[in-house]
Formats: C-alpha cells, structure tokens, sequence
C-alpha cells in the first residue's frame, strides 16, 4: 500500500512539476550554448530525417541556425553533416538551406557519421584541406544535444570549438532573413492562437524531460567507451 500511495504522489508533483514549467535542471547542465565569434566554417549537426526525407524539426532548427550564422557572416562556408537515411542528412539539409537563402558555393556535404562522435573526424574529410584541429569553428546543435557535441569535438582534439544552438540574423532587409517578413495576402490578420494550454505544456516538457534523460545516458555511453 505503501509503495503504490509513494507512486501516486511522486507521478502527482512531477506532472505538477511539469504543468506550471518549473526548471528541470538537467537541461542547464546540458545546455553549453555559447555566442557566435567569427570562425573558419559552420558545422550544422544533423538531427534526423523524416520517411520523406524531410528534416525534422529540431533539423529545421538547426538548419536555419546555420543559415542566419552565414548570413552575418561568421565564416564563409557551412558544413552540413550527417550520412543517416536513404539519402544523406547533409544533402537534405544542404536542400533546405538553399530554399532558405544560402548560396550553394558555400556548402559543403560530409554524408559519413552515423552517430555523434564520428562528425568531427568526417568533417575534417569533408572540409577543405585548410581546414584542422586547430580552426575555429562554430558548431550547430540543438540545447540538450550542445553538451555531447562540444565533448566529442574535444576529445578528437578540436582546441577552438563553439556550440551555437539559435541565431538570428540582423540584415533584416535580407531575404534570408524569414523571421522579419510579413504576410503578402491583403487584409492578412495574424491569429493570436497560442499552443500553452495544460496539455500542450506537459506534452512538450514530458518531451524536453525524456530528451535530456537520453542525453544524460548517452553521455554516460559515451564516456565508458572514451567517446569524450
């Protein structure tokens, strides 16, 4: 009786915990987010791909990120990285950035890691020969993902590495720029719909809760196997 009443208190505070979005702190410890700095390329880190061959959303991010990052100039090439699928990540992705404004001479595809701690040796075989250990880049990643990352980057030797996970440009007079457009249908009225109801909000930090406990594992993995 005593176990199944500690149950259902432990499941009533943690969806309460959830519902009125109280930290969960293993996401800071995970976030190393850091500002952009001008740096030798953009590396943007896959992360999935849909049964269309569509980024995933958390791709979608990523991808826009890298693109914002080029567009204000903070190197003058963008690595997509990533070989899952039946096509590549980094075609994909390569893809999207160029409906999203990015010059197809600044891409650079590198379709060989399979997991997280292969992207920085791939990338290195991917990049132009000038490219080493020793340049500076800015690498895209999502929030919970930014820790795993900058570890592995690090431990194939990377001295000069920083994990930008959002980024937006300020040429707003630039078509790249999608977030300073407005509607083009006349009489256009925004709606005020906002997805914050208990649901919504459980749903996504249930979501963000079992992002950060996998991330939290795999590095554990990583770290027993001497990925980082």
């Amino acid at each position: 009786m005593i176990v199944f009443s500690t149950i259902g208190v432990v499941s009533s505070v943690a969806v309460l915990w959830l519902l009125l979005d109280w930290p969960l702190f293993l996401d800071r410890w995970l976030d190393v987010s850091d500002r952009p700095a001008p740096a030798d390329a953009i590396v943007c880190i896959g992360a999935g791909i849909t049964s269309a061959n569509l980024p995933l959303e958390d791709g979608w991010q990523r991808i826009y990120t890298a693109v914002q990052l080029f567009a204000d100039g903070y190197a003058p090439m963008v690595i997509f990285s990533g070989g899952m699928g039946r096509m590549s990540e980094s075609e994909i992705y390569a893809e999207a950035a160029d409906w999203l404004g990015l010059p197809r001479d600044a891409v650079v595809l590198d379709p060989l890691p399979t997991g997280t701690a292969d992207h920085p040796t791939t990338v290195l075989k991917a990049a132009p020969p000038h490219l080493t250990r020793d340049s500076s880049l800015l690498v895209v990643a999502s929030r919970l993902h930014s820790r795993r990352v900058l570890l592995a980057f690090r431990k194939q030797g990377f001295s000069n590495v920083r994990v930008v996970t959002a980024y937006r440009s300020t040429r707003l007079g630039e078509p790249i720029a999608r977030h300073a457009r407005s509607s083009s249908i006349p009489g256009f009225e925004p709606s005020t719909k906002r997805y914050n109801d208990p649901l919504s909000r459980i749903s996504r930090r249930s979501s963000e809760l079992l992002v950060a406990l996998r991330e939290l594992a795999a590095i554990g993995w990583y770290w027993w196997r001497g990925l980082v």
